[in-house]
């Protein structure tokens, strides 16, 4: 029998592999749009599949509380505070959430990320294990049929595993049957003794720091591992291949700020006392742009995740490209003897450069977190669109903290903040498109004559200019002033447009009847409004562009 050669990927590309992984269930879990309705979807506090209930498509559920006791034909894609699985997914299992407890069986793969992951004694995956998070558990009942991909702070890996065990973890324990090989990237006890998290929902079994294989541990294939100190293995541990370490080594310098679980609580501290204020302060200098931005995410977050990448990558390119362009004319000028222009070329080119690339880095870094916060925080609160600014802050202060909260996982933090990243700089890239086209739309009504909001021709409602071929104007022979007789003259009143009544003043350039009340020949055709000749008329109509500022 030949005995399955060990792994040789590097760290860097374990790291790779486990963020790809994760992206990719994180995408599936926010972006899965089932086609042809060939699935279920549900949204509630709590979504529960009850045992003998059989779900016979795809089962798309965000909830508080994700129980499944029946039966799920097709894949279980779940975002949730707490995720159990007691029955049956003949399909895939993807979930996030912060407790995911696998009672049952998984008939595929199962890609899940949280801060507590538990596999329990009667837990049966056909397929794959990605997990990313806090704390992995596979009970000594746990059946996992392929490999195990895992990227966490600690895990501890019994029952049995076919295929093999791919890991990066500070501490791992192995008291299980493992069918493959192992290659692992371990820390030290130093790092564990560092380590802090939430509470959790299911009890974290202790895993001491490095690598540890236990008596009942069984490899059948090679074992391969970095750390910064030998593995502890028990005497009735098997080996079958090669053992295989790497020493790494690590650099004892004090260091220079505080550790453990100090430096982490400050670290978010500083990150969400930072995006708050980032937040509050653009709701109140520029409340139309967040807010109308949040409701883009809100909406279209397929659109807002696709412009997300064209936009940043986009605008990355276009930065790099003017840099280039800019020194390559400054070299074409000075090879000119234009020195002056070139200086000036390559300076303008070097500034554009800057605003760009800065432009960029604020966006990723504090509005899409702030864009992404508001509307998470909206929905919390069961309010996506708070009009209040109270209750804006309210929200932006919870969806923030949830953010925060999210980043200081290890491995997810990374993914979390790629995904608001391109979700937030999206959304605001649509906004701004849809501004900019109602503008345009806006000033096109303009230049053909019509007012904002108005409509053409006769009859055209409210807040319409007169067009051409119109006579606005009374003719001769009527009296265009109201109820004040023969000789009376307009009061103050609200100008031209208003109707026959006291107060109504003649249009602009009209001469006033003489006192008789007899009209001049030819009535006050010859007048024209006051915006006629340049200027710009009254105020927005019904249905002005609301968006006159940002």
């Amino acid at each position: 029998m030949e005995v399955p050669q060990p792994f040789r990927t590097s760290p860097t590309t374990l790291l790779l592999r486990l963020a790809l992984a994760l992206a990719l269930t994180l995408t599936g879990l926010l972006l899965a749009a089932p086609a042809g309705g060939a699935a279920e979807i549900r949204n509630d506090e709590t979504v529960r599949v009850a045992e003998g209930e059989v779900v016979d498509d795809d089962l798309y559920a965000a909830a508080g509380e994700v129980v499944v006791d029946g039966t799920v034909r097709g894949d279980l894609v779940v975002a949730a505070g707490r995720v159990t699985v007691n029955g049956t997914v003949e399909g895939d299992l993807l979930a996030a959430a912060q407790t995911i407890v696998v009672e049952g069986t998984v008939g595929d793969d199962a890609r899940v990320a949280g801060q507590a992951l538990y596999f329990g004694d009667g837990a049966r995956v056909a397929g794959d294990l990605v997990a990313a998070g806090f704390s992995l558990q596979t009970r000594p009942g746990t059946e996992i049929g392929g490999d195990v991909l895992l990227g966490a702070y600690q895990a501890l890996l019994a029952g049995s595993i076919d295929g093999s065990v791919t890991a990066g973890a500070a501490g791992l324990a192995l008291a299980g049957a493992i069918g493959g090989s192992v290659q692992a990237d371990v820390g030290s006890d130093d790092d564990v003794e560092a380590a802090w998290a939430p509470a959790t929902q299911v009890p974290v079994p202790p895993v001491e720091g490095g690598l540890t294989l236990t008596d009942e541990a069984r490899v059948a294939g090679d074992l391969s591992y970095r750390s910064a100190a030998e593995a502890s293995i028990a005497p009735g541990a098997e080996v079958t291949g090669e053992i295989s370490y790497e020493r790494v080594v690590v650099d004892d310098a004090e260091p220079a700020g505080p550790t453990g679980p100090l430096a982490v609580l400050l670290s978010g501290l500083r990150l969400f006392v930072t995006l708050l204020l980032a937040g509050l302060l653009a709701l109140w200098l520029i409340p139309r742009t967040v807010t109308g931005t949040a409701s883009v995410l809100r909406t279209r977050p397929l659109l807002s995740l696709g412009w997300g990448v064209l936009a940043i990558a986009g605008t990355a390119v276009a930065a790099l490209a003017l840099l280039v362009v800019a020194i390559l004319l400054g070299i074409g000028l000075g090879l000119l003897t234009l020195g002056g222009l070139a200086a000036a070329v390559v300076a303008t080119g070097v500034v554009l450069h800057a605003v760009l690339v800065l432009g960029l880095i604020l966006a990723i870094a504090l509005l899409a977190p702030v864009v992404a916060g508001l509307t998470g925080g909206g929905l919390l609160f069961r309010d996506p669109a708070p009009a209040r600014l109270g209750k804006r802050a309210g929200a932006l202060a919870l969806g923030l903290l949830i953010y925060v909260l999210l980043r200081a996982v290890p491995y997810l933090g990374p993914v979390v903040a790629l995904l608001v990243a391109l979700f937030g700089v999206g959304a605001l890239a649509v906004w701004l498109w849809d501004v900019l086209r109602r503008r345009r739309a806006h000033r096109r009504g303009r230049a053909a004559g019509l007012p904002p909001g108005g409509t053409a021709g006769p009859g055209a409602g409210a807040g319409a200019y007169p067009q051409a071929g119109v006579t606005p104007y009374p003719q001769a022979g009527t009296t265009p002033y109201a109820q004040g007789g023969p000789g009376s003259y307009p009061q103050d009143g609200p100008g031209p447009h208003a109707p026959a009544g006291a107060g109504a003043y003649p249009p602009s350039g009209a001469q006033r009847p003489p006192a008789g009340g007899d009209v001049p020949p030819g009535g006050s055709t010859s007048a024209r409004p006051p915006w006629a000749a340049g200027d710009r008329g009254p105020g927005p109509g019904p249905g002005a562009d609301p968006d006159t500022r940002t």
